[in-house]
């Protein structure tokens, strides 16, 4: 979990998902005892028609109101909770990620639209969370803190990044006083999958990763004690067996990788299918330090456990 003391920015935009972010994200403020503040961004551009004479400044003016009528829903929620807002004008995403730099959090309503408009105008969620620099929390739309499940779910691809991907999931479920559950879910290709099946013992296979995904939690499960953890090794698509596991979570985490352009490629597919369909919000944890891989380990690539 982020240890800074940065404010949870609560991106909204008077869509109904606002809703469910300013729940979740006053859950979280209070959590780790900071305050909120509100960010909103307007866009940087006028549609240049005599059927639309619309200014910038009737953009601010939306935004204001946008951002007032959501200070209005937030003291609903937590009266006492300090908030402060900003109206941004700009690039929804990079606007949000520069807002969030030293933010303790980033919380932003799913990103519902239709997939052709979010294709053409860009996804939020996506956006934000492949470029900030602190842990953003998308939620569904309809989502409720309460009750809470009492677990957390992460998501564990390779000893790559597992660092601060565990460290992040472990200090949640302490601070949640919650269950971790630690999921690696593998498939190769159609064709490939079938003769690993047909050549190796799956469940030795599944003996073989759970050993190496203890020795991956190993250090974790010292310095967070108290911490239940449960370790499930899955053979299917990552993204299915982690939406199905999902509906059970109150948060699922995963982290963002280092490589790849343009921004958004750094979600990687699984990530950005994630954000779309978990059935609970989706944490996503920027990338601080490139881990070389324990040795020994052989989660990096599927087809390496069979060695």
């Amino acid at each position: 979990m982020s240890a800074s003391t940065g404010p949870v920015v609560i991106g909204v935009n008077g869509s109904p998902t606002d809703e469910s972010a300013l729940r979740l994200g006053v859950s979280e403020a209070r959590r780790l005892g900071v305050e909120v503040s509100l960010a909103h961004v307007v866009p940087d551009y006028v549609a240049i028609s005599p059927m639309m004479p619309v200014t910038p400044n009737d953009f601010a003016e939306i935004g204001g109101e946008v951002l007032r009528g959501a200070l209005k829903e937030l003291r609903e929620i937590h009266p006492e909770l300090e908030a402060g807002s900003q109206l941004l004008r700009g690039p929804r995403a990079k606007r949000l990620a520069e807002a969030a730099e030293g933010a303790a959090l980033l919380v932003v309503g799913r990103d519902d639209r239709p997939l052709l408009e979010r294709l053409v105008l860009g996804n939020t969620a996506t956006g934000v969370a492949a470029t900030a620099s602190c842990p953003v929390l998308s939620v569904p739309a309809g989502w409720r803190p309460e009750p809470a499940r009492g677990v957390v779910l992460v998501g564990v691809k390779s000893p790559t990044h597992a660092t601060e991907l565990l460290g992040d999931a472990f200090a949640v479920a302490a601070a949640r006083g919650a269950r971790l559950v630690v999921l690696h879910a593998w498939k190769l290709p159609s064709g490939y999958d079938d003769i690993i099946e047909a050549r190796v013992d799956l469940d030795d296979w599944s003996r073989r990763a759970t050993d190496e995904m203890d020795l991956l939690t190993e250090e974790w499960r010292r310095t967070y004690s108290d911490v239940e953890v449960e370790t499930r090794i899955v053979h299917g698509r990552p993204v299915t067996a982690l939406v199905e596991a999902s509906a059970d979570a109150d948060v699922l985490v995963i982290v963002r990788r280092s490589h790849g352009i343009p921004a958004a490629v750094h979600l990687g597919g699984t990530a950005r299918a994630l954000l779309r369909t978990a059935q609970c919000p989706v944490r996503v944890v920027p990338p601080k330090v490139v881990v070389d891989a324990v040795p020994g380990l052989v989660l990096e690539q599927a087809g390496s456990l069979s060695k």
